[in-house]
């Protein structure tokens, strides 16, 4: 989302995007600081950037998280940027992008009014993000230091954002945030995500609405009988519960425990709503048995699609000062234990759904003998599992009837029974 808007701020400017880098003006590399590994894959990418400097690229610009909270070691470890930009700057870009490189790259293509939006996900589906920040100040985490609090974008923009992208040929809105279920809070005094998702029901063209990154103590019965009231809104939620532990969630703050979970799972299934979740191993001081009960308890949940990373320690975090840290080694090995278990939930899971006949939206055709790929509607793109299809004649956007005719792992095969109606 965040791409989009600095890509799209700049072809409204006149610069032109390109695959290569190297034919580039100016390079912009979109920093995440979240994770330890987020930020190395970012310092990776822009000394790869600066790099290119030497074989004609005038400007490198980054921008991003880890400009506001880790500038001194982008300094530091990739030195050769020529600016650095901020959140509050990034409706700027362009003009930056345009005095590094000494002037404006097509005078025929600089009036305001001539605004491009540039997506970088496939014609078929897009995100759309409701809000901004966070209010939350779980230990392990420093979005809220480096995002801010939660700040919610108006509905009538968001309709009109969604309008338009339905307009483009858009069958999937994916609704994002860092906490999307105190959506509205803020601006309205009171929840409106139950409104929001009511009013994007109506927006003509949209086939599915999905809803990413839930709050435990937020999922209540009004926002489940929404996504469980039939398309566009779709029975899918993924809700990251982090841990299962009562003394390990007190330790991260989350201000939940196993009683609230459980009331959050008994909700979602009884409606028959796909979830999503994910979970940190070797939170400091998490013991084998607190390890043990996280376990039992993903056993017994049986998520449908689920995540495990172990802990990484952020500077800044009260995490990051609380004793016993666990080696390296052992959060790891907890992490692959866990991937393991859910990799037997989940290959049970497709099993079972053998014969049965599944919505799927098609993602990529058909190609040099490789299967067409598409996923149900109880899979998010990029993350979740995916079914092939073997035909031809599908593209991607098409929605299809598809009759599961086996399982390959964490996905299934099968094949066209018919396109649907609605299409």
């Amino acid at each position: 989302m965040d791409s989009e808007g600095l890509v799209s701020g700049m072809a409204s400017r006149g610069f032109r995007v390109l695959t290569d880098p190297a034919q580039a003006d100016v390079v912009v590399v979109n920093t995440c600081g979240f994770l330890e590994a987020s930020r190395s894959e970012s310092l990776g990418a822009i000394r790869d950037a600066v790099a290119l400097k030497q074989r004609g690229v005038s400007a490198v610009l980054v921008a991003g998280c880890m400009v506001g909270n880790y500038r001194p070691l982008l300094e530091q470890e990739a030195p050769g940027v020529d600016r650095y930009v901020p959140f509050s700057d990034y409706a700027s870009i362009a003009d930056i992008a345009t005095d590094c490189v000494g002037g404006m790259p097509s005078a025929g293509f600089t009036l305001d009014r001539l605004r491009s939006d540039v997506a970088l996900t496939p014609a078929h589906y897009a995100y759309l993000k409701i809000s901004e920040g966070c209010n939350h100040t779980c230990s392990f985490c420093v979005i809220p230091d480096i995002r801010g609090r939660m700040r919610s974008f108006p509905v009538e923009d968001l309709l009109q954002r969604a309008r338009t992208l339905a307009q483009r040929g858009v069958k999937e809105l994916v609704l994002v945030a860092q906490d999307s279920t105190v959506y509205g809070t803020d601006i309205y005094g009171e929840n409106r995500l139950p409104r929001l998702l009511d009013r994007l029901r109506d927006v003509a063209g949209l086939k599915w609405v999905r809803l990413m990154y839930a709050y435990p103590t937020e999922v209540r019965e009004d926002l489940v009988d929404r996504l469980a009231s039939g398309a566009p809104l779709l029975p899918y939620l993924d809700v990251p519960i982090q841990h299962a532990s009562d003394t390990v969630l007190k330790r991260m703050k989350r201000g939940y425990g196993r009683k609230e979970l459980e009331r959050m799972l008994s909700l979602l299934q009884s409606k028959n709503i796909a979830l999503r979740t994910t979970v940190i191993t070797g939170f400091p001081g998490e013991t084998d048995a607190e390890f043990a009960e996280l376990l039992d308890f993903l056993k017994a949940a049986r998520f449908d699609r689920l995540g495990a990373f172990p802990y990484s320690r952020e500077p800044g975090s009260t995490a990051d000062a609380l004793d016993g840290h666990l080696p390296e080694s052992v959060r790891k090995e907890r992490m692959e234990a866990i991937m393991l278990l859910q990799q037997q939930l989940a290959f049970e899971a497709a099993r079972a759904r053998v014969g049965c006949i599944e919505e799927v939206l098609v993602d990529q055709a058909a190609a040099n003998s490789t299967p067409a790929l598409g996923r149900t509607r109880r899979d998010a793109p990029e993350v979740d599992a995916g079914v092939r299809i073997e035909d031809d004649s599908v593209r991607p956007g098409d929605l299809l009837q598809v009759r599961i005719t086996a399982s390959d792992g964490y996905d299934l095969v099968g094949r066209v029974e018919s396109h649907d109606a609605a299409v």
